[in-house]
């Protein structure tokens, strides 16, 4: 897993690309086999928009015009059929761990 780390005005920022979140989540989910890509929802709302000027204030262009907003609501992995460019394979991820044979404790008779 390689991430990028970087200060912005002395905070740090921690961020990763969307298939190393993708293979993050397979580990998280203990996924061991399948196809999997990376899904996001969204929620998109309609409205006014633009700044509000000061009360009072004559403006010749309109402040507050039509518009949209777009916001992640939630983000999360799903099936894939057919390896595309960012489908990660949970078995190469997130191998099952191989069991070693327990041994068998045989206790004797009295």
């Amino acid at each position: 897993m390689q991430h990028t780390t970087t200060s912005i005005q002395d905070k740090k920022l921690i961020s990763h690309e969307l298939r190393e979140i993708t293979e993050l989540l397979i580990k998280h989910h203990d996924l061991h086999n399948g196809l999997y890509d990376l899904s996001l929802e969204f929620r998109i709302n309609i409205g006014a928009v633009g700044a509000v000027g000061a009360v009072g204030q004559a403006s010749s262009s309109p402040s507050v015009i039509p518009g949209i907003t777009v916001g992640i609501s939630r983000i999360g992995i799903i099936n894939a059929e057919k390896v595309g460019p960012s489908t990660v394979d949970a078995a190469k991820v997130n191998p099952q761990k191989k069991i070693s044979p327990t041994s068998k404790k045989t206790t004797a008779k009295k």
